[in-house]
């Protein structure tokens, strides 16, 4: 096992760095400039009365011994070492910490995963680790939809739910309208995006996902692209040969949800 020079002071801080990089590096056999400057951050909330540059300094001497060929039997020892001098909610704190360093570089790896498991095994924190990680896997499909995907809910929802049909006209209208937003994209891709969308729709999305997705396009979108929406909703509206009055109402609540004043007329 790899011997630390008893004259040196190794803290706390030491060990945490130690198992945060052991995350960070251990599970890919990289150390991103993100992963880094996460570690650091969180340190620091550990020993907020030292200044930034000397926490980084201390993640750094423990990088050091990481790299050491015997770093694994000192991860080990440092694990142990934090069970027994953190309080059980330190425990979690630092546990949250790991899985906020593995997903600094966006994606949370099936290794990484492994070592957060046997972290909180060691720790007692199995049903902690079991949900951050659900969340987190949660939150990774989360980023998986897009602007184009709210849009295709958007218009899913006007031609479905105000007559309890979608038809071929309707689908076809979509497709062509959401094609016109992002034309890099093969038309596979757009029937892709389309097919998740219905595939949300399906699962009968409450009243928040619906608010979430027009808010996003309230939000990320220019007035004059907020007014081509209402005009692609009108489009779709009328794509099966019919404009009825729940589709009108729909489209004007939408306007206002948009703060975009239009008047929609037979």
């Amino acid at each position: 096992m790899l011997m630390l020079d008893p004259r040196e002071s190794w803290s706390r801080v030491h060990d945490l760095a130690l198992v945060y990089l052991a995350l960070a590096y251990g599970t890919d056999s990289q150390l991103s400039a993100t992963e880094m400057d996460t570690i650091v951050q969180l340190l620091h909330g550990w020993r907020s009365d030292l200044e930034l540059d000397d926490v980084r300094e201390l993640a750094m001497e423990s990088l050091a011994i990481f790299l050491d060929p015997d770093a694994s039997d000192e991860v080990v020892v440092a694990i142990d070492r934090l069970h027994d001098s953190l309080e059980p909610d330190e425990r979690r704190r630092a546990l949250e910490d790991v899985v906020r360093i593995a997903r600094a570089d966006g994606v949370l790896l099936g290794r990484e995963r492994t070592f957060i498991s046997h972290l909180a095994g060691a720790w007692g924190l199995k049903a902690q680790a079991s949900d951050a990680l659900q969340q987190a896997s949660d939150e990774e499909e989360d980023e998986d939809w897009t602007l184009l995907h709210d849009l295709g809910l958007v218009y899913i929802v006007l031609a479905h739910s105000t007559d309890s049909q979608l038809s071929d006209a309707e689908i076809a209208a979509m497709l062509e309208r959401m094609s016109q937003w992002q034309p890099d994209l093969a038309e596979a891709e757009i029937r892709d995006i389309l097919r998740d969308s219905l595939a949300a729709y399906a699962k009968g999305p409450g009243e928040e996902e619906l608010t979430r997705s027009v808010s996003a396009l309230k939000n990320k979108l220019p007035f004059l692209q907020r007014l081509a929406v209402l005009d692609d909703l009108t489009y779709i509206a009328e794509a099966d040969g019919s404009f009825n009055e729940f589709e009108r109402e729909m489209i004007t609540s939408l306007s206002k949800a948009f703060n975009v004043a239009v008047r929609v007329d037979d």
